[in-house]
């Protein structure tokens, strides 16, 4: 960690002194445990074979942690206070004892399907922020990515229980709970991320979307979410087409004419004919003159004709709606014996959309089963945030960005610091065998977050022989008591 980034956790209050009070006051340790049993008994293998690593103090790093219960979870968060804590796969055996496991005993055989949309996998389309920089105007790229995903994974895999989390810096965090979801293979892991993915190739590629008509469903879905949005985010939040620079990065989606050119030509013996015949489909009014020797102007036409249309106009928005007409008319005027040119420009103005505003997966972090994802109302180490539920329903209001809209660590210690004292754990994660230990999360911002996380648990226990019991929970579990 460099010491700019030292100075920043400094001024986030993440301390070990903040940290204990927040695992040993606040954290919703029993609900958390409950999520990961799945209806069973703490003590059963989906919890005591699961996976856990810890991120201490001075960035030490352990991995292959695994507890037995709930109470032995705790007790070690309080004790080791992690800056920072990651969920893996259940395995074959407890993780803790790999060591003295061999490969053929040793291996994950259960994971939730998880999905990491991090915001600088957008930094090629974004212009207000780079890196682990977001702001609200970009925020709106998560927004987009949750609704598609979600409808992806309910309408097309028909998945029911999917829990949203805010990573607490830069993107969001998809955990899909249902128990056919938690044993898929790896293969098939990849086959869904395959499914969902369709901005490829690196950043530095000049068009990494290409659609085909008729659309699938899911991209039809996806086209009108992001039809809701994109004029507002694109050209005011972004201002995508506000200048030069903007521009050629919006012009290298645009079809390359001269590949059109060569194919008309190759398919004509007379050469000047067949250049005008292009031309007047490209840009009517035009004509080729031999004698000049401007047959190399040909080659980026299209794109020195969105460019003239772009000078003459001033903003993004007008440049872009200008883009739609040109490109409707572009359609509209190709013949049957040019089919082929109709096609590149049909997809042309979603593919744009979709290419700026389309979820971008980190493929690696689904389809591999022994993957660590950074764990709900686990602390971001360098904003001092707690990972946080989205509820869908409330996207629109959501906006980390905004002061007060997520909580910190600080300033979640200050409010329980001025709570009246209750009987607590002590700092080795015991109490009172007689008394009922409570934590304070309920009178904390935490507490709508919490409540979102444990109708989520309690929604989770889908087996008729848990839906009793998770039903019967849900009042324990609000009010905090163990």
């Amino acid at each position: 960690m460099s010491n700019e980034e030292k100075q920043q956790v400094d001024e986030t209050f993440v301390t070990p002194w903040n940290l204990a009070i927040y695992y040993r006051r606040i954290f919703p340790s029993h609900i958390y445990c409950k999520w990961l049993a799945y209806g069973e008994p703490a003590t059963c293998s989906q919890f005591a074979q699961r996976e856990f690593s810890f991120t201490l103090e001075n960035d030490v790093y352990r991995r292959y942690l695994s507890f037995s219960n709930h109470m032995e979870f705790e007790k070690e968060l309080i004790k080791l206070c992690p800056e920072k804590i990651d969920i893996g796969a259940v395995y074959s055996a407890k993780p803790k004892d790999h060591k003295m496991l061999s490969a053929a005993q040793f291996y994950p055989i259960e994971r939730e399907l998880v999905f990491d949309i991090d915001m600088t996998d957008y930094d090629d389309v974004r212009f207000c922020c780079r890196g682990a920089d977001i702001c609200s105007k970009c925020w709106t790229l998560m927004r987009f990515a949750m609704q598609i995903m979600d409808r992806v994974l309910h309408e097309d895999f028909g998945f029911e229980h999917r829990l949203w989390i805010y990573s607490g810096r830069r993107g969001v965090h998809c955990w899909v709970c249902d128990q056919t979801a938690r044993e898929l293979q790896s293969s098939i892991r990849q086959a869904i991320v395959e499914h969902i993915t369709i901005v490829t190739g690196g950043k530095d590629s000049s068009k990494r979307v290409t659609l085909y008509t008729p659309l699938h469903p899911s991209l039809q879905r996806a086209r009108e979410i992001i039809l809701t949005e994109f004029d507002g985010y694109a050209c005011l939040k972004q201002d995508f087409l506000g200048d030069d620079q903007r521009i050629e990065r919006f012009l290298r989606l645009v079809p390359d004419d001269n590949i059109l050119f060569f194919l008309i030509l190759d398919r004509n013996k007379k050469k000047e004919e067949s250049i005008n015949k292009v031309l007047q489909m490209i840009s009517p009014g035009l004509d080729y003159d031999e004698s000049k020797n401007d047959f190399l102007n040909l080659k980026f036409l299209r794109r020195q004709t969105l460019r003239e249309l772009f000078s003459q106009l001033t903003t993004s928005a007008e440049r872009w709606a200008a883009f739609k007409q040109h490109t409707d008319a572009m359609i509209n005027s190709v013949t049957s014996s040019t089919k082929y040119r109709k096609s590149a420009y049909t997809t042309l103005i979603d593919e744009i959309m979709f290419e700026y505003c389309y979820p971008r997966l980190d493929a690696n972090v689904t389809k591999g089963m022994n993957h660590l994802l950074k764990s709900p109302f686990s602390i971001h180490p360098k904003t001092g945030r707690v990972s946080i539920p989205i509820h869908l329903d409330s996207l629109a209001y959501f906006d980390p960005c905004k002061e007060g809209s997520v909580p910190k660590l600080n300033e979640l210690c200050q409010q329980v610091e001025q709570l009246p004292k209750q009987n607590l754990p002590n700092e080795d994660g015991s109490g009172e065998k007689t008394a009922t230990k409570q934590k304070d999360y309920n009178q904390t911002s935490l507490k709508p977050f919490i409540d979102i996380f444990a109708r989520f648990v309690q929604q989770s226990q889908t087996s008729k022989r848990n839906e009793t019991l998770a039903r019967s929970d849900l009042n324990t579990m609000l009010s905090g008591e163990i």
